[in-house]
């Protein structure tokens, strides 16, 4: 049948998302992704990352046959079962709230919300660190210190396009939602605090899973992308830094989803 389903999506026979994971950035998708994959009615796409709404270019020739290729087709699904796909970049980028509206304006939208400076450090910790040989074209080779002194000072004028690693910007959690709420109602997004599905894992599963209207079952806890380095302690007077400037952005997130996570200073 394999063979026949490139055929078939040309007809329009596909299975399409009803909901997404669409951030945040070292925010624990991969990890939340693969746990709800366990579920007997959901069906993750082939492919975690697909990309499809943050690729220009793919976008933009308009290749929905191949962004339905990522999913089971629609025989391949029990009744009742849902299909879904983790792009953490969808968050960030500035055209994916309209083209994501323009697909399904009832798409259900999952955010993974983790600490900004914790997020920010992480970042750097993959660009520096782990893309040193594997991505070079990705690396970056400056320090911690040299990467957020740079971007503090090029904030005004940076945008995605001119800073793809965007430390700073990337954990200004309430300029993307509220751009994501011109397009959708409140109600068909989800906010979640990453440290919640390892602090309060199952009451977190309970809740997403009755977000998308899937029944309950239990879900064993995955985590990915555990980094072995951490050189965070060379960077305890930037750590702080970070933390008063991002701390009047997180009272306007805490006051557009009416919650209050502990993301204080800590040594």
């Amino acid at each position: 049948m394999d063979f026949l389903k490139p055929f078939l999506l040309k007809l329009g026979y596909c299975s399409k998302p009803q909901f997404i994971i669409i951030g945040t950035q070292k925010g624990g998708t991969s990890g939340l992704f693969n746990i709800l994959n366990q579920h007997s009615l959901l069906y993750g796409s082939s492919q975690k990352e697909v990309h499809y709404f943050d690729n220009d270019e793919w976008y933009e020739q308009n290749k929905l046959e191949e962004y339905h290729s990522y999913f089971p087709l629609p025989h391949q699904i029990p009744k009742g079962a849902k299909v879904f796909e983790a792009s953490p970049l969808y968050l960030f980028h500035p055209k994916a709230a309209e083209r994501l509206y323009s697909y399904n304006p009832k798409l259900k939208l999952i955010i993974l919300l983790r600490n900004p400076v914790e997020r920010a450090f992480s970042a750097w910790t993959m660009y520096h660190h782990h893309f040193s040989n594997q991505l070079s074209s990705r690396h970056d080779p400056r320090s911690f210190s040299q990467a957020i002194h740079y971007e503090l000072n090029h904030l005004q004028t940076s945008d995605y396009y001119s800073d793809f690693r965007s430390y700073l910007k990337r954990g200004i959690y309430v300029n993307q939602i509220q751009n994501f709420l011109k397009f959708f109602p409140r109600k068909q997004l989800l906010a979640i605090e990453s440290a919640s599905l390892k602090n309060d894992f199952d009451p977190t599963i309970r809740e997403i899973l009755n977000f998308i209207g899937i029944p309950y079952a239990k879900l064993e806890n995955i985590t990915s992308n555990k980094s072995q380095i951490n050189d965070k302690n060379q960077y305890q007077q930037e750590m702080k830094a970070l933390h008063q400037f991002f701390e009047p952005f997180n009272k306007q997130l805490f006051d557009l989803l009416d919650t209050n996570w502990n993301w204080d200073y800590k040594t």
